[in-house]
């Protein structure tokens, strides 16, 4: 067998098998769209959890198409959403009014089940999705969510077992303690008999004081009469008048109060606080001054108590000869001052004259 029969062999097996599978793809449904005759339907959801393209789309339990393309709802005038499109095997018509519902298993698989409509006609069969009918569909309840809230429930249902447990134990309890029942009754029935007794002692007491109680009756209501009498239209009017002149008063002792306020801050505060007030600025200078006559008299003081001999102010007020000499000192001064004063009237004459006649100085020079 030469080389050329070889790869003729091989050309045909290659070619029947590639027709074989295409068939075989054919047969089985697994062929692209775009050799199957098919129309295409919008479906528009609010959400669409888990929804990928190749998604199955059932009717009845049979399978009729699958998902295509999903985008959201772009259009004009439109609320949020998203479009799915659905093609549909053409020998599978829909009637008006179908739904198409978005179910999820509890292991995450997601179909498309298009429930039956109610209408007489059928749904346009577009041949391009931009031609496609939109349908409004429908999310169908999560059953992972159903599932925590039946989860939910029977904790519930738990507790509300656990409470009831929890009562049986309780009467129980009562009818363990049923012997000491009969103890309860029993006392009860005595305190009843001894609360009898006591209302018949009483009834008697009142009885046998009965003149003594109507008497005192009788007072009270005299008493109140007199009372009734004493408080005429007028004495009430000036009862009336003085509590409110004593309302009229506290308020405006309140007000004063709240007006020395700051004056009661300033008397309690530190040394170290700021007066607000004039009254509390004159107690802070009566202080200082009291504070530095404090140590005026400190300075004047010797360690006994006594007047200190050795200071210079004292040596001022004893000692006349310092007085002497401080007077004869200021009677220096004096006397300097005045020739001074002297001293500056010439300097002011001379002055006067220089400004006049600033040459008189050049002349007077040359003359000598």
């Amino acid at each position: 067998m030469n080389d050329r029969v070889m790869q003729f062999r091989l050309g045909m097996f290659v070619i029947v098998a590639g027709l074989v599978l295409t068939m075989m793809i054919v047969w089985f449904g697994e062929s692209p769209s775009l050799l199957r005759d098919q129309y295409y339907i919008l479906a528009r959801y609010s959400e669409a959890p888990g929804v990928l393209v190749g998604v199955t789309v059932r009717k009845s339990g049979i399978r009729i198409g699958e998902v295509v393309e999903i985008a959201f709802d772009n259009r004009p005038n439109q609320p949020d959403g998203v479009l799915v499109t659905l093609a549909i095997e053409r020998r599978y018509l829909l009637r008006e009014g179908s739904v198409p519902r978005l179910t999820r298993s509890l292991i995450g698989d997601v179909t498309i089940d298009m429930l039956p409509g109610t209408g007489t006609g059928y749904i346009p069969a577009a041949r391009t999705p931009a031609s496609a009918t939109v349908i409004e569909g429908e999310v169908a309840a999560d059953p992972s969510k159903a599932l925590a809230a039946a989860t939910t429930a029977f904790e519930q249902a738990g507790d509300t077992l656990k409470s009831i447990n929890e009562a049986a134990t309780g009467l129980a309890r009562i009818s363990q303690n049923a012997e000491q029942l009969d103890t309860f009754l029993a006392t009860w029935t005595d305190t009843g008999k001894n609360v009898a007794a006591a209302a018949e002692g009483i009834d008697r007491f009142l009885k046998t004081n009965e003149a003594e109680f109507r008497n005192a009756v009788a007072t009270i209501q005299e008493v109140a009469e007199k009372i009734d009498k004493t408080l005429d239209p007028e004495t009430q009017d000036a009862l009336k008048t003085g509590i409110a002149k004593f309302s009229a008063a506290s308020s405006r002792l309140e007000t004063s109060l709240a007006d020395a306020s700051p004056l009661f801050q300033d008397l309690g505060a530190p040394v170290a606080h700021v007066p607000t007030t004039d009254f509390g600025q004159s107690i802070r200078r009566l202080n200082r001054i009291a504070s530095d006559l404090e140590l005026l008299s400190s300075v004047l003081r010797n360690r006994g108590g006594g007047l200190n001999d050795a200071g210079t102010l004292q040596k001022l007020l004893t000692q006349g000869d310092l007085y002497e000499n401080l007077n004869t000192m200021a009677t220096s001064a004096n006397q300097a001052l005045v020739q001074f004063r002297s001293v500056l009237a010439s300097l002011r004459g001379f002055a006067e004259k220089v400004s006049r006649d600033p040459s008189a100085i050049s002349r007077g020079i040359l003359q000598r």
